[in-house]
């Protein structure tokens, strides 16, 4: 349970006519359930919303209602920007491109969150899907079975079906009351988890056989060099299932000698101390990060900065 800040449900109240709502880049289903969810309750409100993502992959999340409401491109002013999921201002798409606003609202759930915002509300609990599901019961909006299903879809997502150690009993409550609208709990795990390409695997694959695991402390790094057929999705949660790891970091690299890396723990390890050395950030247990550098002195600087969080 959280208490929104009543400066900001005053904002909500009293919404602007020019209104922008915008994610983190390389958006993820919490930042596009929770943008779409956004979308609803504005509306409920009584007024309309600019859905921003430059960079969105429509098929990644095709099986969402209202997907392609998102746009890429926006106009040139508003008197509102709501940021969803970002922790700070820089962490959207083409930020340098983002339309002049009057007024920041900054929604989020990254412990290092800059608070960037003229208001803030950072909560640090599962996603912001559960921060925008308090959203609905304070503003005294109805949650439909279409809200449900992007809530519990960006709820389930960050959570790893709940799995991560970011599910409380306050996630499974919130859970709990989404499911109560009858949305298909078990098609929305399928759409997030089980629907991967050829080119995922081959991803898979070209880890597998790019794979360092470290003889000192239970850390690996894979390392998923550039290929023809490279994929969009994220592979780090089928390398964490390894055993008896509990650092687990990947290297993507997205073009010559720039590194997409994702670093989760499991238990122990502040994955944010290791991602912020590579001006990244998240989550204790899941960060991110992009660099440009070789692969060999990337490898180099991961394995004494890992060796160092486990002292």
């Amino acid at each position: 349970m959280i208490n929104i800040d009543k400066k900001i449900l005053q904002q909500f109240h009293n919404l602007p006519e020019k209104i922008i709502a915008t994610i983190h880049k390389d958006p993820d289903y919490d930042a596009i359930g929770s943008l779409l969810a956004l979308n609803e309750l504005i509306t409920a409100l009584g007024k309309n919303v600019t859905l921003y993502s430059p960079d969105i992959n429509y098929k990644l999340f095709e099986h969402l209602p209202n997907i392609k409401s998102i746009k890429k491109k926006s106009k040139s002013r508003y008197d509102l920007a709501i940021f969803l999921d970002c922790s700070d201002k820089s962490r959207i798409a083409q930020p340098e491109q983002f339309p002049v606003v009057s007024t920041i609202l900054n929604i989020d759930h990254h412990q290092d969150n800059t608070l960037f915002g003229d208001l803030n509300a950072m909560h640090n609990i599962s996603s912001v899907g559960e921060i925008l599901f308090y959203f609905f019961n304070a503003l005294k909006v109805p949650i439909t079975s279409k809200i449900a299903t992007f809530l519990y879809s960006a709820i389930c997502f960050d959570t790893g079906n709940f799995k991560f150690s970011n599910t409380s009993a306050n996630t499974f409550n919130v859970a709990s009351q989404l499911l109560k609208t009858n949305i298909n709990a078990s098609k929305i795990s399928e759409w997030i988890f089980e629907k991967k390409t050829k080119n995922y695997f081959e991803d898979i694959r070209m880890g597998l056989n790019n794979m360092y695991l470290d003889q000192e402390e239970p850390f690996m790094i894979i390392h998923i060099p550039n290929h023809l057929n490279m994929s969009n999705e994220s592979t780090i949660n089928f390398f964490r299932q390894f055993e008896n790891i509990e650092l687990i970091m990947v290297c993507k690299e997205i073009k010559k000698s720039e590194y997409r890396i994702s670093f989760r723990s499991k238990q122990h390890i502040d994955v944010t101390k290791i991602a912020t050395s590579f001006n990244g950030g998240g989550h204790r247990r899941a960060a991110g990060a992009t660099t440009s550098s070789s692969f060999n002195q990337l490898k180099k600087k991961l394995i004494e900065l890992s060796r160092q969080a486990f002292k």
